[in-house]
Order: C-alpha cells, then sequence, then structure tokens
C-alpha cells in the first residue's frame, strides 16, 4: 500500500467535501410532525441526524453538520448516503474503514492519512446514534400514538361527536380546570421564559375562553398572532377542538391592573399611634 503524508485527501474527498448531499440539520419538531424518531449525536465537530420510522425501524432520512474540513465532510456524507431507506441495524454493521476505502482514488492508495482522528470519532458517534436509538423509539412511538388520539378528536366525525357529548357533560368549573391544567402543563412555561405569563379570565360561552397575557406578553405582538395560536392549538388538541381563544384588550388590562394596585393598597392597614 502506498504510504502517504497526514496532509494528504484523495480526490474524491475533495470533490464531496466541495458539494456535499447531506449537509444540513433535522430538528425535533420537524420529526414529531411526521412521527418519526430523531436520533442524532456529536462527536468533535460532527453532528449527525438520523430520522426513523418507529414501527418499521426503517432509516427515512439523514443529514449532517461539521466545521471539521474535508475528511469529515466526506465521511459523513458518504454515510449518510448509504443509510437512505436501509434498517436501523444496518448503522451498526457500518465499518468507517470501508467508508475510507470508498473515498479512495486508487484501491491501494488511503483516502487519506491512517492517523486521522476523523474515523475513530465517526465509530464513537455511530456507537451513540445506535445506543440512543430504543428509548428514542420508545418516545416517537408514544407520540405517534397520541397524535392519533388528537387527528381522531378533531378531525373525524366519529371523534368529534365524542367530545360533544363529553364537553357538554361538564360542569363549567371542570371546563375551566382542564383549559387551566392544559395552559399549566403545555403553555405556562414557555411564557415564562420569556418573562411574561397568563390567566384565564372567564368562560365566555361553551367554545370561547377570554385570557389576559401578564408581564412581557401583555401588550407583545405576539400574543395576538403566533403566540395566541399556539395556545389555541394547545386547548383544541388537548381538551376540546371546538374552543377558541379571546385575549382581553389592552384598555381592560391596564384598567384591571390598576384596579387591582388600588384595592391592595385599600387593604393596608393604618399603623397605629
Amino acid at each position: 500500500m502506498s504510504e502517504i503524508s497526514e496532509s494528504y485527501v484523495s480526490e474524491k474527498v475533495k470533490a464531496i467535501a466541495r458539494a456535499p448531499k447531506y449537509r444540513g440539520a433535522i430538528f425535533q419538531v420537524e420529526a414529531d410532525e411526521r412521527g418519526l424518531a430523531l436520533i442524532d449525536g456529536k462527536e468533535e465537530s460532527l453532528k449527525i441526524y438520523i430520522t426513523v420510522d418507529p414501527e418499521k425501524d426503517q432509516i427515512v432520512e439523514t443529514r449532517f453538520f461539521t466545521y471539521g474540513g474535508p475528511i469529515f465532510t466526506a465521511l459523513a456524507d458518504t454515510l449518510c448516503e448509504r443509510l437512505q431507506g436501509k434498517a436501523v441495524e444496518y448503522l451498526g454493521k457500518t465499518d468507517v474503514n470501508q467508508l475510507e476505502k470508498e473515498l479512495r482514488d486508487d484501491p491501494e492508495t488511503p483516502a487519506f492519512s491512517t492517523k486521522s482522528a476523523e474515523l475513530a470519532s465517526l465509530q464513537k458517534l455511530i456507537a451513540k446514534l445506535i445506543e440512543s436509538y430504543p428509548e428514542k423509539k420508545a418516545v416517537a412511538l408514544a407520540a405517534r400514538e397520541t397524535m392519533e388520539k388528537v387527528r381522531y378528536r378533531t378531525q373525524t366525525v366519529e371523534g368529534r361527536n365524542e367530545a360533544d357529548k363529553e364537553w357538554a357533560a361538564l360542569s363549567k368549573e371542570e371546563r375551566l380546570q382542564r383549559i387551566a391544567d392544559c395552559l399549566h402543563l403545555n403553555v405556562r412555561q414557555a411564557l415564562q421564559n420569556d418573562g411574561g405569563d397568563l390567566e384565564i379570565v372567564e368562560m365566555m360561552d361553551d367554545t370561547h375562553v377570554k385570557i389576559r397575557f401578564q408581564g412581557a406578553c401583555n401588550g407583545c405582538s405576539a400574543s395576538t398572532g403566533g403566540t395566541l395560536y399556539y395556545i389555541e392549538d394547545q386547548l383544541r388538541d388537548n381538551v376540546y377542538y371546538n374552543l377558541s381563544v379571546i385575549p382581553e384588550d389592552a384598555f381592560s388590562a391596564a384598567y384591571n391592573s390598576y384596579n387591582d394596585t388600588v384595592n391592595s393598597s385599600a387593604t393596608l392597614t393604618t399603623p397605629e399611634n
């Protein structure tokens, strides 16, 4: 086998590094929306993303990202291409040394120095991905089951009829409690992380609930846009499909805040002489 310098890389490595096919990222929200498991991991400067159909244990999509130069790029891109459409078990059978051989210009000349740390790093990363899959699969299957229930209750005639009967049987207090529980579980923490919050003002009728934004959320443009739509989606998916959320207008909110302050001050006791 030909001797090569530590700085040598093959023309195949250079060509792939100039125009990789699978560079990019896959986010958890994308996988969740498609009912897929996302196994991702990082080693050194290389991160790999793989989505898997958890029922078939079949790889759907692969992506990678790295700042690590041409060797990492070529290895990751070659791996991603090989994994497309394969069973997850194929990942465990991957030999990084075979990937290096695929990147050679000449079968007898290594694509890069055998002393390169990238091969060992990639092997470690593959091991991490394999180890994480069982847990990610379980989470994805549970999420998929939840999504199916949501679709049934919100998008089918039978499911909506069941939801209508269940909602009609609840008292006003029970409805408010379910709404409050959902907001606390799925919404409040995200608002508080940005310095905001909300409270339920009232059930205006059977399907409309009025809320009051607090803190940074009060008067924020998102409170009548994306944030409001998110809150409404959470309530429709998890409480009742026909709910609508009405934010208290800024003037009413300011007036109520003023009254609360005045009433609080009026309850203070005067010190005795």
